[in-house]
């Protein structure tokens, strides 16, 4: 039995919505890079200002991640140096391993210190000799006191619990001076967390200065093409066939700022990355800012992408909703 045309029209139809629905986000797509070929100068402006902005926080944000590496796999177990006078500095010392809130002391005497610091300073070979012995002989003996470095329990680690242990020591007697070498280090990763706010607090601005600029140009799109969009929705266009242009043309503007992104940001790594390693290495540090992280340039890339649409959709949504034929 031969089938109805009906059911044959109807079968047709369901077989090739799939296919029209994917043709005409083609021909959008298409007619969309072909208007911002027609304007090559305007759309590179755009997408070097977009990868302008998304490139700041991505060079902070890289920067503060390579720094906060760094300070983790530094000992952050807090030590107290305690300077000694000569005279019984290590029996003293000694005493001291018996305090509930101490795990270990270390004790250095003079000669130990100024061994280690002729060594840091790399005045410690035969070249430099003779200058130290004439720069020392102008002292009264040895100028370094004798150390006793103190490591608290892991109890007795907390920031109050070392400076009240500081205290304590400071108030033994031959103890000359007390310092607590945690103190820098809490510095430092109090000043990594405030650059962690502020680099998403200008990652979110600019995120925001972007969506404002691709918006902009998508309102003048809209705006431009008025008329043509009057006559689409007159012969039955829907809101949202009329919209697909424009959103492309946001997904686009995104998509190109974000790649310019990347390359701008994997330029700024390569340009400052060498300074920064020679003078990290002037320091004794290994620190280098290093490539790029994959996750970062995915980010920049589909963030981008994502905001232009975002911007597109709810500029030129609205815009258009309002038009009437």
């Amino acid at each position: 039995m031969a089938p109805r045309p009906e059911a044959t029209v109807d079968a047709r139809v369901r077989l090739s919505a799939p296919a029209t629905w994917l043709l005409h986000h083609k021909l959008a797509c298409a007619a969309t890079v072909s208007r911002l070929g027609a304007e090559r100068i305007s759309t590179l402006l755009v997408m070097l200002t977009i990868g302008i902005a998304l490139a700041l926080p991505g060079l902070l944000f890289v920067a503060v991640e390579r720094v906060a590496e760094v300070t983790e796999r530094w000992d952050g177990t807090p030590r107290i140096n305690v300077f000694l006078s000569e005279d019984g500095g290590a029996e003293r010392a000694a005493r001291w391993e018996a305090m509930a809130d101490v795990a270990e002391v270390v004790y250095q005497s003079p000669q130990a210190s100024l061994d280690e610091l002729l060594a840091a300073t790399g005045f410690g070979g035969a070249a430099f000799g003779a200058a130290m012995d004439g720069i020392l002989a102008g002292f009264e003996g040895n100028p370094l006191p004798a150390v006793a470095i103190v490591t608290p329990t892991p109890a007795a680690a907390a920031p109050a619990r070392v400076r009240a242990l500081a205290v304590e020591l400071q108030k033994e007697e031959g103890v000359e001076g007390v310092q607590v070498d945690l103190e820098w280090l809490q510095r430092l990763q109090a000043g990594l967390a405030l650059m962690q706010r502020l680099t998403w607090g200008l990652g979110i601005l600019l995120a925001a200065a972007v969506v404002l600029v691709v918006g902009s140009l998508t309102r003048m799109a809209v705006a431009q093409r008025e008329d043509e969009i009057r006559v689409l929705k007159l012969v039955g266009g829907s809101d949202g066939f009329v919209l697909r242009p424009f959103l492309y043309l946001g997904l686009i503007f995104g998509l190109a700022g974000g790649f310019a992104a990347v390359l701008l940001l994997a330029l700024a790594l390569a340009f400052i990355g060498v300074p920064v390693a020679d003078l990290a290495r002037s320091y004794g540090s290994d620190f280098r800012l290093g490539e790029m992280p994959w996750a970062v340039a995915l980010v920049l890339f589909g963030g981008g992408g994502l905001l232009g649409w975002l911007a597109a959709m709810l500029t030129a949504g609205r815009q258009i909703s309002a038009i009437e034929p």
